[in-house]
């Protein structure tokens, strides 16, 4: 089984340039791991961070465990230069609040880091409802990524306020610590962790939907059937 401290970062503050990667990652897919790599090489981080989230406040709860999610992701990215996974937000009782993880980063990083959240513009059209939102650009820098099942759609306010954030390419955002906008597109992959838990369901393969060792580790766990 993986050894997940070997695998989680959390407390790594050589890097003077990290990207935090959120999402439930219900499971962690090809998908994930593909716009993770893109992520990575667009900005011109030093890390990668994918942050399982433990309650998401606008969704769902997840299909499987924390901790399943965490060993899951940890087993995808082993190996892979640059990325880990930070588990801070598995570890705290309650909603998983992004400025409250953010403030948590600068704490332990220190003021200078350059540090950068991601998001997709399915969270990005709901940013006005997130907790204090206003703040995240005090604490980070925003990288919005576009996702063709979910067209950008956001709150005016919230499109007023990140314009006169914005830099002109995406590498900018690595030369300040935090304020800076910017929006990437990706070649993404057409998969979705809802229809790979509809699958499994049902009885139906997801075989090259997932990293093997994901599929295994479903498979050994009984999970989402």
């Amino acid at each position: 089984m993986t050894d997940l401290s070997q695998q989680t970062s959390g407390i790594n503050t050589t890097g003077c340039s990290v990207a935090i990667f959120g999402g439930t990652f219900d499971p962690v897919h090809n998908g994930h791991l593909r716009s993770a790599i893109e992520i990575k090489e667009s900005l011109g981080v030093d890390e990668l961070r994918l942050m399982p989230s433990h309650r998401p406040p606008l969704r769902d709860k997840p299909g499987a465990e924390s901790r399943q999610r965490l060993a899951m992701v940890n087993a995808a990215i082993a190996g892979e230069p640059g990325l880990c996974s930070d588990d801070r937000e598995l570890l705290r009782d309650g909603p998983s609040y992004t400025v409250d993880t953010l403030r948590d980063l600068r704490a332990e990083l220190g003021l200078a880091v350059s540090l950068t959240v991601v998001m997709g513009s399915d969270a990005f059209n709901q940013l006005h409802r997130w907790q204090d939102w206003q703040s995240l650009f005090d604490l980070a820098n925003v990288l919005l990524l576009h996702r063709a099942d979910y067209p950008l759609a956001a709150n005016i306010a919230v499109t007023e306020f990140v314009e006169a954030r914005r830099v002109a390419e995406a590498s900018a955002l690595t030369a300040v610590s935090a304020g800076g906008f910017y929006e990437l597109g990706l070649i993404q992959l057409p998969i979705s962790a809802t229809d790979i838990r509809q699958r499994l369901a049902s009885g139906r393969s997801i075989r090259y939907l997932v990293p093997d060792v994901v599929a295994d580790y479903i498979a050994e766990h009984g999970l989402y059937t």
